[in-house]
């Protein structure tokens, strides 16, 4: 697996390390809903409710039951968003605010995090 591939970002790091489908994750309209929510779930499952369908995805066996996951075997944009919604991999901190999905985060009980310019994080307001 490539470290594009991985889910990882380097936060300190411009655009160059960020890729289409992290990107897409902070951008694109999703609503992601825990086991608290939609109670036919295990814990570390989430529902990734989007325009164009919805998406069950298990954190721990890093799987979704979306097409780029299923037939290109990456981490794909909905395993992306859960990570940044969590506050698991920092939202780089040189991304336009402006233009994350204001949804991001809104229903989890842990909040996004934003890289700083010192190197830390903080929670995304």
């Amino acid at each position: 697996m490539s470290k594009a591939d991985d889910g990882s970002v380097d936060a300190t790091m411009g655009p160059g390390t960020f890729d289409e489908r992290a990107a897409k994750a902070l951008t694109e309209s999703m609503t992601v809903l825990d086991d608290s929510l939609e109670g036919d779930l295990r814990d570390e499952e989430f529902r990734v409710y989007t325009p164009t369908g919805t998406y069950t995805v298990d954190m721990v066996a890093e799987t979704c039951d979306c097409p780029d996951a299923l037939h290109r075997g990456v981490r794909c944009k909905h395993q992306r968003r859960i990570s940044f919604a969590r506050g698991a991999v920092p939202i780089p901190g040189w991304v336009d605010r402006e233009a994350i999905d204001e949804q991001l985060g809104q229903h989890l009980s842990a909040s996004p995090r934003i890289a700083t310019a010192d190197g830390r994080t903080e929670v995304l307001d």
